[in-house]
């Protein structure tokens, strides 16, 4: 169901609020009580636009005819409709959604601004077209307002959940014309796949890309897989696409890696933990989004061998020796802490479902709208989810996870100054 389809006119716009929160729990009134272990959420579906982006002009910057063919052609139509259902399947107390437009800001990209021509999968977090109508200090304030809110709301989320599935919904084809599958599992590094690395820096280099071969325990994968093909769905498991290194998936698994080397090291060294410059290279290694300016200027101190603030001279020096002696450690136990983690059931794991948008939105009359399966397919999906989970429960969950109950530091989804506890 291609954006050209529609005429012109018929081409949905967002609603316009004046108040606006980015990010919202919707809760079932029904739901049992309880901590939620799994979380699902979306970050695609949002169809409200603040006033104040665009003040005055916002009704008529959103009747521009390239944003209304962007808000139709990059929402993840449906997605919300499927992520309720999973949640109700898995007995979850509710969902998280972003209510934002993808084409205003995507949070499932780093944080910055893509010019045109950068490819679909690396782009950032605001593109063409919405880039060339943002001024600095909108975009500015986009960045502080919006996308940390989200990282804030969703990383506090994930500090408490063993896995979590982010649910979206794609195009019927590829660009080639081919058939996209009904479902698709994304669970893999782009890179990686590609490369059997990263792009240098993209994360700290104590990172080990190996942990990104994966997101999640092969176990529900396989028996998602399983399920969905028995039941006479077309699924596949990272096609048309992997991940790209800016998801919020692998951006959490990196998250949840140096969460766990920090309680391993913290563990062995336990003077370490009240000492700054440790301290220091902890936020550093957990600001995967690459929000906080301090971490920045530490990054490229140590990697980019640029020179310390003025009167700072000794404390960049003792953060090099702190990032040193960790470094140290981990490369000594990288058995336990590398290849033990990588098979851990203590590791979150991070998980997508892609669902073809044409098995839950139609055209009707030059109108979008939900098929009147769109309920039933919803929760056929959702039913195979929760047979997957069900199995990972009894096999895998008998041990309390010790991370779940850790303070999180700026996050998978992390962080401006100030939004996140940085112990």
């Amino acid at each position: 169901m291609p954006y050209s389809t529609l005429p012109a006119h018929r081409r949905p716009r967002p609603e316009i609020t004046d108040h606006h929160e980015p990010i919202e729990w919707v809760a079932f009134d029904d739901a049992p009580g309880g901590e939620d272990e799994v979380l699902v959420y979306t970050i695609h579906d949002g169809g409200r636009v603040p006033r104040h982006i665009w003040g005055e002009r916002t009704d008529e910057v959103l009747d521009l005819e390239p944003l209304r063919e962007a808000f139709v052609r990059e929402r993840d139509w449906g997605a919300d409709r499927v992520a309720s259902h999973v949640a109700r399947r898995l007995g979850l107390s509710g969902f998280l959604r972003v209510d934002l437009p993808r084409f205003v800001l995507d949070f499932g990209r780093f944080p910055g601004v893509s010019t045109r021509g950068d490819a679909y999968l690396l782009r950032r977090s605001i593109f063409p077209p919405v880039e060339n109508l943002l001024d600095e200090a909108t975009i500015h304030r986009l960045m502080r307002e919006i996308y940390d809110r989200i990282s804030t709301v969703l990383t506090e989320r994930f500090a408490r959940s063993r896995l979590t599935f982010a649910i979206h919904t794609y195009d019927r084809h590829n660009a080639s014309g081919t058939l996209r599958p009904e479902i698709s599992l994304v669970e893999r590094s782009m890179t990686y796949q590609r490369d059997s690395s990263l792009p240098p820096y993209t994360f700290d280099p104590l990172f080990p890309a190996l942990l990104l071969e994966s997101t999640c325990d092969r176990l529900v994968t396989y028996r998602l897989l399983l399920e969905l093909e028995r039941a006479g769905w077309h699924a596949a498991l990272d096609y048309p696409y992997s991940m790209p290194e800016g998801s919020v998936e692998i951006r959490a698994q990196v998250w949840f890696f140096f969460r766990h080397l920090r309680e391993h090291f913290v563990a062995a060294r336990p003077e370490t933990s009240a000492d700054g410059a440790y301290q220091r290279v902890w936020q550093m290694l957990l600001d995967v989004n690459r929000r906080l300016g301090d971490c920045e200027r530490l990054r490229a101190y140590l990697h980019r061998y640029r020179d310390a603030p003025p009167g700072q001279e000794e404390l960049y020096r003792a953060a090099r020796q702190a990032y040193g002696e960790i470094g140290t450690f981990l490369a000594a136990r990288r058995e336990e802490l590398v290849d033990g983690w990588r098979f851990s059931a203590e590791r979150p794991g991070c998980f997508g479902i892609e669902v073809r948008k044409d098995l839950l939105i139609e055209s009707v009359d030059d109108v979008l709208a939900p098929r009147a399966d769109a309920d039933e397919t919803a929760d056929a999906i959702a039913r195979h989810v929760a047979t997957a989970v069900d199995e990972l429960r009894r096999t895998r969950w008998q041990r309390p996870n010790a991370l779940r109950a850790a303070t999180p530091a700026a996050g998978p989804c992390a962080g401006a100054v100030g939004h996140l506890d940085a112990s």
